[in-house]
């Protein structure tokens, strides 16, 4: 190029500029190559997010139908308990316990953890940010009510156990009578909020258009332990469709 510039004008500008509109054009096509291959990487990683997420979120979708519909169920098992323990002179008539396969129980209630994998992946590898905003501010809504969901979950599963209590036969004195209601009472109410809070979900879920087909959620339902038990035991129960209905958040 330098050669070219001591050649006398016009000649040698002319070739100079020729040089350097073929080197920048080609510059600009190889930018243009690269950027197009990492566009390409970035779809097909976000395509890849995004299956991973409505697998995930088809896993949620079918926990909070259950729960809904077997609300009525538990609160009947609650009152039963409470009406036991109201009706109990001094010393507890003792409720029954149920057995499993694995595992006995005075109250069934669901206990699933809604899994976050997907999520945190798409968070940590930063295609969460390649989703469209609105899709990404309902699922970023939907994943903060999960801690809280999970908290409440847990106190429920640590009430429960207390609840196995019941089968014996206790001393009913006016501390311990009032000790054993208020616990039912705490915990009717934290299933009256996950009631809610499931119903939730479903919205979120509605509006970030990720929800999976209605029949798929009625038959993993119909499945689940609490389901069958509560159909065993002619507990009420919320129909299907009632129970798919979302909760305005």
């Amino acid at each position: 190029m330098f050669r070219l510039i001591q050649l006398k004008p016009p000649h040698g500008w002319n070739a100079v500029a020729w040089e350097l509109a073929i080197v920048t054009l080609g510059v600009l096509i190889a930018l243009a190559a690269q950027q197009w291959a990492e566009e390409r990487t970035w779809r097909g990683k976000v395509e890849t997010s995004k299956a991973a997420l409505r697998d995930e979120l088809s896993e949620h979708y079918s926990y909070a139908v259950e729960f809904r519909t077997v609300y009525p169920c538990m609160q009947a098992q609650l009152g039963q308990l409470r009406d036991r323990v109201l009706a109990s002179g001094a010393v507890l008539d003792p409720a029954p316990i149920y057995q499993e396969s694995n595992f006995d129980y005075v109250l069934r209630i669901p206990s699933k953890e809604y899994p976050t994998d997907a999520w945190e992946a798409a968070v940590d590898d930063g295609t969460i940010q390649r989703l469209e905003s609105p899709v990404r501010r309902q699922l970023a809504g939907h994943y903060t009510m999960l801690a809280l969901m999970r908290n409440m979950n847990w106190a429920n599963n640590q009430a429960d156990e207390g609840l196995e209590a019941l089968t014996h036969r206790l001393p009913l004195d006016p501390t311990v009578r009032y000790s054993v209601i208020k616990e039912i009472e705490q915990m009717s109410a934290r299933l009256e909020h996950l009631d809610v809070l499931n119903g939730q979900v479903i919205d979120y879920l509605q509006k970030a258009s990720m929800l999976p087909p209605a029949g798929e959620a009625r038959s993993v339902t119909e499945r689940y332990g609490t389901y069958q038990f509560c159909k065993a035991h002619a507990l009420p129960m919320r129909s299907f469709k009632e129970a798919m209905q979302a909760v305005p958040n």
